[in-house]
């Protein structure tokens, strides 16, 4: 097969030779309906063929509105229909079984296969009632589509929300409109019809027979064919007699075995293309693990926060689900109780508790503890998050050796199992790819975080602390982050000192959390104290707000980041930063150290990182500036961007076979 073909890449009304065969056993003016919606919405020639004479004056208008187009005739059974239309035409043959309601172009897509691979025997399509091809659940037949929705807006869902539906195998043709290959009709031989005259025995059989010759039947999961009960002739949840089984099962031993087996496959193509299907239709719903909302927000609470706002926000997403470790902290509780969220602590049912999702997503670094067995096996895929490599390659931040080996190996069984691994910046990818992941490489998708969640209009409040610690009015630099070894506080100190004796009377404040390990406390201390620097513990959202408004500069001088936020929260209230041209920084924020902005430091030597410093801090245009073009770069990466790509990425990891 070559590769899928929808939507504008397939002119409507292609002229691809094709009939259209639509057989009346009862209830002419339901049949009537259909072929209404044939002559309206596709450039077919119609062939009626009516069980019983008396029904074929009930068509004869449609002869007479269009001539040459409309031909009836009376023939004994839709099997001996389809033989004739193809015995005299020698066309694709779109058998119409039952009244049914067609979208437009209904089979652009089947033509364009039938057209590129001539081994195409048969394309059959989606339904509210088509045995293992009924929608929204496999199996399981109804009498009407989906709510809220018709043939029009569930194919339109179906073909142009990605990923693009790709020819799925099925194991035999089945429903009330199906397209037979001109190919397979010639190669194969005509349909043969069992005691019963049932047409979907006499397809089965047709497709078994094809399939020994090579021939493939096709789904195509990008149409919808309505067969409400209001309009359909036939029971919509019509099974197979013992009589018409046997009959399959004399003339094809393996036919009935494969049958059962695929009904009930979640690995088969068709399984995948009719998951995507059914969420670009119903959305997606997601179980996001919320392990890491405990009291304080950082970093990781941030994201993880937004992240599931924007999920929520939406349209393709049905609900969030989010689990909890305790009670909804503070800082997150607009979000974990706003509409199309359910955030729960995990209770005694486990994740199970949550229902049926489609996706099990941890939206950052899986450390030892995680239950990686029980989230990779609630959900058909799992999808995880790496921010970064830095504990990965970095022993220092744990307290044994034996700690550390054991987060390498439970992030490597971690990627390794994913089906999909979201990084945060293209740097963190080729890290991954430099450390050798167990992962390929198109499973390794970049999708940055959101930079517009600070604006100039948030609430701010001066840090009671910092007054405490002996700061009065004045200008400050601030530092602003972990105290982890590759934050680099010490390098800020020193960079401050320097532009101390340069002649710019500034204070610094050291702001954020103190860690057990790997920190810069040693090297910090190293330096002094002086009645200038305050250091304070971790600081609330509004006094971190506080302090980006109020200073000067922001001292960035981090060597290791995946994606690095503080540049672009100080931009927000027109701070500059100094940060080393380098990785995620460099790629996110844009700018080089040269005349360009954002200024960036060449390297972490104080005197580079003093003379960017200097820079902004003597040319209030340059910094001015500076912060601009941060904002400006911080605008590509919104929130809603971020969940647009988890969706597409969803979808897509959904159409592809699990890890």
């Amino acid at each position: 097969m070559t590769g899928p073909l929808t939507g504008p890449e397939i002119a409507p009304r292609t002229g691809i030779g094709a009939t259209a065969a639509v057989f009346v056993d009862t209830h002419p003016d339901r049949y009537a309906f259909s072929v209404r919606s044939l002559l309206d919405r596709t450039d077919l020639d119609v062939v009626v063929g009516t069980l019983y004479n008396v029904f074929a004056a009930e068509f004869a208008s449609f002869a007479t509105s269009h001539p040459g187009r409309v031909t009836v005739r009376p023939v004994g059974s839709v099997c001996e229909l389809c033989n004739a239309v193809y015995a005299e035409r020698r066309t694709h043959v779109v058998a119409v079984t039952d009244a049914v309601v067609l979208p437009p172009d209904p089979f652009a897509t089947a033509f364009a296969w039938l057209r590129d691979d001539i081994r195409v025997a048969t394309v059959s399509f989606l339904s509210n009632a088509a045995e293992f091809l009924s929608f929204p659940v496999r199996n399981l037949p109804v009498d009407r589509p989906v709510d809220g929705h018709d043939e029009i807006s569930i194919t339109r869902a179906l073909r142009t929300l990605s990923p693009v539906a790709a020819p799925a195998p099925i194991m035999f043709a089945v429903g009330a409109v199906v397209v037979l290959g001109a190919g397979a009709l010639g190669a194969v031989g005509e349909l043969v019809a069992p005691a019963s005259a049932r047409f979907d025995i006499a397809v089965a059989d047709f497709s078994a027979r094809a399939r020994a010759k090579g021939f493939v039947d096709i789904a195509d999961t990008s149409t919808f064919i309505a067969r409400p009960s209001d309009v359909a002739v036939h029971p919509i949840a019509d099974t197979l007699t013992p009589d018409d089984r046997g009959w399959l099962l004399h003339r094809h031993q393996s036919m009935v075995a494969f049958l059962e087996q695929e009904r009930m496959s979640g690995a088969s193509r068709f399984s995948m293309a009719h998951q995507v299907a059914r969420v670009k239709v119903t959305g997606l719903r997601i179980l996001v693990d919320g392990s890491c909302f405990g009291p304080n927000e950082v970093g990781t609470q941030v994201a993880t926060t937004h992240t599931i706002r924007a999920l929520a926000g939406h349209p393709d997403v049905r609900e969030v689900c989010v689990v909890l470790p305790g009670p909804v902290p503070g800082y997150a509780a607009a979000t974990l109780t706003a509409p199309k969220v359910h955030a729960a602590p995990l209770g005694a049912g486990g994740l199970a508790a949550f229902g049926p999702v489609d996706i099990a997503f941890r939206p950052f670094q899986p450390v030892p503890g995680w239950d990686l067995a029980a989230w990779h096996g609630v959900a058909p895929r799992l999808v995880i998050s790496v921010l970064d490599t830095i504990a990965f390659h970095n022993g220092g931040y744990f307290a044994t050796s034996g700690e550390w080996l054991a987060y390498r190996d439970t992030l490597i069984a971690a990627v390794r199992a994913a089906d999909a691994v979201t990084v945060i910046s293209r740097d963190v990818a080729d890290q991954m790819h430099l450390h050798g992941f167990p992962i390929d490489a198109s499973r390794v998708v970049p999708i940055p975080l959101g930079a517009e969640h600070l604006r100039a209009d948030v609430p701010t409040v001066l840090p009671a602390e910092l007054l405490a610690r002996g700061f009065g009015a004045g200008r400050f630099a601030l530092c602003l982050g972990v105290n982890y070894t590759h934050k680099n506080r010490e390098l800020a100190m020193d960079a401050h000192e320097l532009m101390r004796a340069r002649g710019h009377d500034l204070a610094l404040v050291l702001a954020g959390a103190a860690v057990p390990h790997g920190t810069t406390r040693v090297a910090e201390g190293r330096r002094g104290t002086h009645e200038h620097v305050f250091v304070l513990p971790e600081v609330s959202s509004a006094e971190r707000n506080w302090l980006l408004r109020h200073a000067s500069l922001v001292w960035y001088p981090s060597s290791a980041e995946g994606f690095g936020l503080v540049p672009f929260e100080a931009a927000a209230f027109d701070t500059p930063t100094v940060a080393v041209d380098f990785g995620a920084v460099r790629e996110l924020a844009g700018g080089s150290s040269g005349d360009d902005v954002p200024v960036l430091a060449t390297d972490w030597t104080a005197a580079a990182l003093a003379d960017a410093g200097e820079r902004l801090l003597s040319d209030p245009d340059l910094a001015r500036r500076h912060a601009e073009t941060v904002r400006a770069a911080g605008r590509r990466y919104s929130w809603t961007a971020t969940a647009g790509a988890l969706v597409e990425l969803f979808r897509t990891t959904l159409a592809n076979p699990r890890r």
